[in-house]
């Protein structure tokens, strides 16, 4: 049953075409990624050489291969053709020379009818013979080797040279005993019988015909060998046209090889060249500073590219450095023009404070005096006129003699606290410091909650446990920045989840660390930063607050800061176990 006629189709071929088609591609994956290895890390200037070299050597090996291997096949049909005709012609000379000896054995047998014989007669027979001699002696030296003749003209020559070297042997002798008869001088009637016989033999005898048998298969061989010369004639021919179109066929091939080979070299080196213009162009154009252009070799192709990346990235680095100092001076100017209205509202509200409060002392002084008047009134007039009476039982003297004190007590202590909030203020700007001064963290830290108690909800825990420390040389308003950025983070966060934390609070704690540093952890119980926002938490601009709530560059300036001062921070947290921030500062700044 055919394939056809059932509805299936053979597949296999098709499947072996795609092996071998895979194959093939592999093969020439595998030779470029061969010559891209040995051409790495070659310069510019070797590939294109090695390009042109390689391509015109190909071009000229590939031309040179062809010649070689056309001459080859012409030379052998020239050399095939030669002995064919060699073999042609010594056969026809032999064909002659047979035919001599049949006209002398004719001639030779018309004289001996005539009783004309004479011994020239046969000496010319016999020349004849020698020379058919001579011509087969000359065609088994041209047919050495029989492998190169066909199978049956080949045992037809061979079988026909046996034989013809027998009766050539054979005729020779006969010739040789009938010319000794001939010249007798006076021959017996024995040697004239035998004469008579010799010749009968000839005329009638088997000799005759067998010099007959072989001129008729010498006529056959001269034909067959006319056959084989026009056949080497032809494959003469076809070896002449075999090797024109080996020699066009591999100049094509090798031109065809060549110019691959240059395309794939020119390719190969414009390439990465456009690659690096691309990245060049689209970094330029797109703003897109994160791009790499890819480096492919060790060449200057490779160096520009390396080079490239390096700009790029020296750029990137310059870009980034330069917004997060906009954005430090930004913020920085914020501070400032803040620290300046504080420092301006402070000093409004200060004077008028410190006259109150300096006056509050003198009040309590005339208060105690007038009271004790009073009290030495009553004790010296017990009964005063009604009128009085009625009026000090109205204003409830004795009350106003017991709540008087409190009021100015409880006056001076609010103008002590806002002259506390005053100085934290004063203190937490410090606008007027440019160099490094040596300050107090523990009190940095307490001007900051001051000034963030109003954020503090009655719900949220504030917990201090400071060790007695050292004075800290730094740039106090940029430190409180710090502190100011990562309380502030706590407390949003607090409060970003206050519904779902059952005892908010928030810890904080300083130590001094190998006599040499000082170390702030500030600490919140709430949900936690994951591992993938930590990576990021202190790159410039980066926020996870919703838009409106945040620049993202808080965390990114304490970084700065804390640098500035030779320090170290770090966030520590995990999920659902709270964050915490270590501020780590060296007393002294080198």
């Amino acid at each position: 049953m055919h394939y056809s006629d059932s509805g299936i189709y053979p597949t296999h071929k098709s499947k072996s075409l795609k092996a071998q088609s895979k194959r093939r591609f592999k093969i020439i994956a595998e030779t470029g990624n061969w010559f891209n290895y040995i051409t790495h890390h070659w310069s510019i200037h070797k590939k294109i050489g090695s390009g042109y070299i390689l391509s015109i050597g190909i071009a000229i090996l590939g031309t040179g291969v062809g010649l070689m291997v056309g001459e080859y096949y012409d030379d052998k049909g020239v050399e095939q053709f030669r002995i064919a005709q060699q073999r042609y012609t010594r056969i026809d000379h032999l064909e002659k020379a047979v035919w001599q000896v049949k006209f002398n054995q004719q001639k030779l047998i018309i004289s001996s009818q005539k009783n004309e014989l004479q011994p020239q007669d046969i000496k010319q027979l016999q020349a004849s013979i020698a020379e058919a001699n001579n011509q087969l002696f000359l065609l088994k030296y041209n047919l050495k080797d029989y492998h190169t003749l066909p199978e049956d003209y080949a045992t037809d020559l061979k079988t026909f040279l046996q034989v013809c070297d027998r009766e050539v042997d054979s005729y020779t002798q006969l010739l040789e005993s009938l010319l000794q008869k001939v010249t007798i001088p006076n021959p017996t009637k024995k040697d004239i019988a035998a004469r008579e016989q010799i010749l009968q033999e000839i005329v009638n005898g088997k000799q005759g015909a067998r010099v007959e048998q072989l001129s008729q298969t010498l006529e056959k061989l001269v034909d067959s060998t006319g056959v084989q010369e026009k056949q080497a004639g032809a494959t003469f021919r076809r070896a002449k046209v075999l090797r024109l179109t080996i020699i066009i066929m591999s100049m094509v091939l090798s031109m065809a090889i060549a110019m691959t080979l240059a395309l794939y070299t020119s390719r190969a080196i414009a390439r990465p060249i456009k690659a690096v213009t691309k990245v060049a162009k689209q970094a330029t154009q797109e703003s897109n500073f994160e791009l790499q252009a890819p480096v492919t070799s060790d060449d200057e192709i490779g160096v520009l590219a390396t080079s490239l990346n390096q700009l790029i990235q020296q750029v990137a680095t310059q870009i980034r450095e330069l917004k997060q100092a906009q954005a430090q001076l930004i913020q920085g100017e914020k501070m400032s023009s803040l620290g300046q209205m504080v420092a301006g509202i402070a000093h409004e509200i200060n004077n008028p404070v410190n006259f109150i409060y300096a006056n509050l002392s003198h009040a309590n002084d005339y208060t105690q005096e007038l009271l004790e008047i009073l009290q030495l009134y009553q004790q010296y007039y017990p009964q005063p006129e009604p009128e009085i009476k009625n009026r000090i039982e109205d204003a409830e003297l004795d009350f106003i003699g017991e709540d008087l004190p409190k009021i100015i007590s409880s006056m001076h202590t609010g103008a002590e606290r806002i002259r506390q909030i005053i100085l934290s203020l004063r203190n937490f700007c410090h606008l007027d410091e440019s160099e490094m001064k040596q300050v107090d963290i523990n009190e940095g830290i307490n001007n900051t909650l001051l000034l963030l108690n109003h954020r503090l909800n009655p719900g949220i825990e504030v917990i201090n446990q400071y060790e007695k420390l050292p004075l800290v040389e730094c740039y106090p308003a940029q430190l409180n920045q710090v502190f100011w950025h990562i309380i502030t983070n706590a407390i949003d966060e607090l409060i970003s989840h206050h519904q779902l934390l059952c005892d908010p609070q928030i810890l904080i704690q300083t130590k001094l660390v190998n006599g040499q540093q000082v170390e702030v952890r500030i600490r919140d119980n709430g949900k936690g930063i994951s591992p993938s926002i930590q990576e990021k938490i202190f790159d410039p601009f980066f926020t996870t607050k919703q838009v409106g709530e945040g620049t993202g560059m808080g965390l990114a300036i304490c970084y700065q800061i804390v640098e500035k001062h030779q320090g170290k921070i770090q966030v520590i947290s995990q999920l659902d176990q709270g964050t915490e921030f270590v501020v780590t500062l060296p007393i002294q700044n080198r």
